[in-house]
């Protein structure tokens, strides 16, 4: 009883240290949080900087304000977007040096058996597919011919290098594809060699990268595999287009997957009437194979205004954050009931369409019928994101 008498002082003493260490502690702990916080609404400003500095093509000083965040967060998904922003400025100025070091940086030999670096690679790729598409629509727009043996020389070298970019991500959606036989790098080499196809020199070098498209599309063609392109520009010519009368599905930010009951109605609005053409180049790909003994669905094309049940998608956020927005179609086919079984493929934004694709999953229509029979019924829906 003394011995635990005499102990007592020296707890007592120490009580008041314990304290104050707790206390200090939980306020170190509380401006760590305040300091995140703080860096985080501070990255967030300086991001929306670079926005606008893009917008107003001020892109060497947008290129360096996302650079300096790229490099000081230790975020993973604001390093993503930044990365992905980083790639559009350099498309957009030509830069294509350093478009390459960062595809390379995501890029990882052993990418097939790590998901993360998938997903970015796969961002990243999927913007530098759309930035070369639009330097190629740029030249179409100025009326110059990329075949032309004739170009100015600052046109030749352009391009050049831009043939040089899209060979190297050739050469890794190969490697991607070679242990991994799925619909996301099948569909990234398609589309890669598709665009190189389309920025064919002469005709030798048309004759090579046809082989190469060709080779990718049989084997898409023979796969089982559901492909989702990224929507690369068509290079063959268009066979008959489908119909044109379309009612759009508004996706705005912030909105959540929701049946259409009650007041929880899908916003549509008219579209523009322009005909939806199957192209036989790298923005179309094939389809599931479809046993022979199944009937051919019905093209109804549109199916926004008819449909029984929709679901709003979810707007990504990495897409909200960029401030990226665009139309998706996501072409379906549905069984006898008016279910979707299939989505056999999508157009628009590598960003947006995942969400689209889940949401169209979870549509209903009414059964169609044919000489009094239930009909399979292909077509399309749109959904068009707005911020």
């Amino acid at each position: 009883m003394n011995r635990i008498l005499s102990f007592a002082p020296r707890v007592l003493r120490t009580v008041p240290i314990l304290v104050v260490f707790l206390l200090c502690c939980a306020s170190l702990q509380a401006q760590s949080f305040i300091d995140a916080a703080k860096s985080a609404e501070v990255d967030q400003g300086r991001i929306e900087r670079a926005k606008a500095l893009m917008a107003a093509h001020q892109l060497e000083t947008a290129a360096t304000e996302l650079e300096s965040v790229r490099a000081a967060t230790k975020e993973p998904a604001l390093r993503n977007i930044t990365s992905v922003m980083l790639m559009n400025v350099y498309l957009e100025a030509g830069n294509y040096t350093r478009a390459e070091a960062l595809l390379d940086e995501s890029f990882k030999s052993d990418a097939g058996s790590n998901e993360d670096s998938l997903r970015t690679y796969f961002a990243l790729a999927g913007q530098a597919i759309n930035g070369a598409r639009g330097h190629l629509a740029r030249y179409r727009s100025f009326g110059i011919n990329v075949a032309d043996a004739n170009l100015q020389p600052e046109a030749a070298n352009d391009l050049n290098r831009l043939r040089a970019l899209l060979e190297r991500m050739v050469a890794q959606a190969k490697t991607i594809s070679a242990g991994r036989k799925a619909y996301d790098s099948l569909s990234l080499l398609e589309d890669v060699l598709g665009l190189r196809l389309a920025l064919a020199k002469d005709a030798d070098d048309q004759a090579v990268w046809s082989r190469e498209y060709s080779g990718v599309r049989e084997v898409l063609a023979s796969s089982e595999t559901q492909v989702a392109s990224l929507g690369a520009m068509p290079v063959l010519p268009a066979r008959k287009s489908e119909t044109p009368t379309t009612s759009t599905t508004i996706v705005k930010t912030g909105a959540v997957a929701q049946p259409q009951t009650g007041s929880n109605r899908v916003s549509t609005t008219s579209a523009e009437q322009q005909p939806d053409q199957e192209v036989a180049g790298p923005n179309v790909s094939p389809t599931s194979v479809v046993p022979e003994d199944l009937a051919k669905p019905v093209d109804k094309g549109s199916l926004n205004s008819i449909a029984a049940k929709r679901v709003l998608p979810h707007y990504p956020t990495v897409a909200r954050q960029m401030g990226m927005a665009g139309l998706v179609r996501v072409y379906v086919i549905l069984n006898e009931h008016g279910k979707v079984i299939e989505v056999p493929k999508s157009d628009g934004p590598a960003l947006l369409r995942p969400a689209a694709e889940g949401a169209a999953k979870q549509w209903i229509f009414a059964p169609s019928f044919s000489e009094g029979q239930p009909v399979r019924v292909s077509g399309y829906i749109d959904f068009n994101f707005t911020l």
